[in-house]
């Protein structure tokens, strides 16, 4: 590794600790302005790599900014408000803002407009399916690919890992080719059980669905999410669970196995010899969510949250699932939940609604001491603006510079909105929690609504 990207990944990893420490680290990444440099000039994006799964300590998170000692001052809320509010003049803006920037400790309203209208949230819709599972999952937690073989039968069977490779099918066919040349080598008809998921495409996505590249049809298995080309929008598999059963057909044909006939959907048997093969943790799958913002991933995520709460693992039972578990987490934290109306769970469809009053208070209890380790380690997973994910190539104007590496939030971009949801730290070092709405702007003006959105975010962490 180049000595920029050992200090880049210092820069990282110091932002998820204190304030002073992740200020240095990002100077001499360049993330931000200082006196410190160690640039050597651009350096591409690199995709990241897919998840694996892994046995090691998770360490309890501490918050990710930690509180001065005194609240703030009517003063600097006054000013706060009075310079978030200027941006509503902004040319792409012309008024349509909404934003709510609460304290993270105590919850207390710093600064607001229009918070309490339930808006569009596009993807930054993630942060609450994430929140949702991880209150009804544990972050080890991990899906289950499985065969089974009965007699002259072996049943291929999804748990819900769209995120298989060829490579870690091989290791599942490995297992299930030494148990049929243990059981005598007879050749086996192959069956598919995909009956965890039921109805892969949601009606409410219109062109925003698989047709357009942007999400897979959610299904209980597949290979690389059901991706027919490297391209993250482009073709999708209309069907990627029996894509993988046929390919798990092949790669049981290549380790000797006779495969009789074509595969056939059919439910798993009871009994039989079983084999499986695990997911990564789940803590994995919604970090890759979050930090480049994967629909497919988070409808899949959305379907256990609906399996967990006894609802149809449907589209239309994980956004009610979803919505039904922020709204039961609102009322333990007396959270107003007012609007908040979901269909779906990746923020594809212009129907979601929800104010960013809620999005606010949501991450600010992620953040809050008392909240669990699985949940507080979401914003671990959030993207840092200039740094990671899908805020890397973001606040890229010079007047924005001080928030890189200063401001870390889940993005959104859909139909005339562009969002961004996260926390960051007023100059005296307070964690406050935020949600930003630009909306009603013709998609022609789609970089220019973000940029003001950067910079909206840049004013929080900005002093007078």
């Amino acid at each position: 590794m180049s000595a920029d990207g050992i200090w880049r990944g210092i820069a990282i990893a110091m932002c998820i600790a204190l304030p002073a420490g992740f200020y240095v680290a990002g100077d001499l990444a360049d993330a931000f302005p200082g006196v410190l440099t160690i640039d050597g000039g651009d350096e591409g994006a690199t995709a990241r790599p897919r998840a694996v799964g892994e046995d090691y300590e998770r360490v309890a998170p501490s918050p990710l900014i930690q509180a001065s000692a005194t609240g703030v001052d009517a003063a600097a809320a006054q000013d706060l408000q009075a310079r978030l509010d200027a941006h509503a003049a902004d040319p792409v803006v012309a008024g349509n803002l909404a934003f709510s920037v609460v304290d993270a400790e105590t919850g207390e309203v710093l600064a607001q407009r229009d918070a309490q209208t339930a808006r569009t949230p596009a993807s930054t819709l993630k942060l609450l399916t994430a929140t949702a599972v991880m209150r009804t999952h544990h972050a080890d937690d991990t899906l289950a690919t499985t065969t089974v073989l009965d007699g002259d039968t072996l049943t291929l069977v999804g748990g819900g890992d769209m995120r298989l490779t060829e490579e870690s099918l091989g290791r599942l066919a490995d297992l299930a080719a030494a148990r049929v040349h243990d059981s005598g080598g007879a050749p086996v008809a192959l069956r598919l059980d995909d009956t965890l998921f039921d109805g892969g495409i949601n009606p409410a996505w219109g062109s925003n669905g698989p047709d357009g590249g942007w999400v897979a049809p959610t299904a209980a298995l597949a290979v690389d999410e059901g991706w027919l080309d490297a391209d993250e929008y482009g073709r999708k598999s209309p069907d990627p669970a029996m894509d993988a059963a046929n390919l798990f057909s092949r790669l049981l044909t290549e380790r000797g196995v006779t495969v009789t006939g074509s595969v056939e959907r059919a439910p798993a048997p009871e009994g039989g010899q079983r084999d499986e093969i695990r997911s990564a943790p789940l803590s994995d799958l919604v970090e890759h969510t979050l930090l480049t913002s994967d629909n497919t991933t988070a409808e899949v995520l959305g379907r256990l949250v609906a399996i967990a709460r006894g609802e149809e693992a449907t589209p239309e039972g994980a956004a009610r699932a979803v919505q039904a578990e922020i709204t039961d987490l609102a009322a333990e934290k007396g959270i107003v939940a007012d609007g908040l109306d979901l269909k779906d769970v990746c923020g594809l469809t212009v129907d979601d609604r929800v104010p960013p009053a809620l999005l606010a208070r949501v991450v600010a209890e992620l953040d809050a001491a008392g909240t669990s380790a699985d949940q507080r380690e979401l914003l671990s997973s959030v993207p840092i603006a200039g740094l990671t994910g899908t805020l890397e190539a973001r606040f890229t104007d010079p007047e924005d510079a001080l928030g890189r590496g200063l401001v870390r939030g889940k993005t959104g971009y859909l139909g005339g909105t562009s969002t961004l949801v996260g926390i960051a730290a007023l100059p005296d070092g307070r964690p406050v929690a935020f949600s930003i709405v630009v909306h009603s702007f013709e998609p022609s003006s789609g970089v220019e609504a973000k940029a003001a959105v950067d910079a909206i975010a840049t004013e929080i962490v900005s002093g007078p």
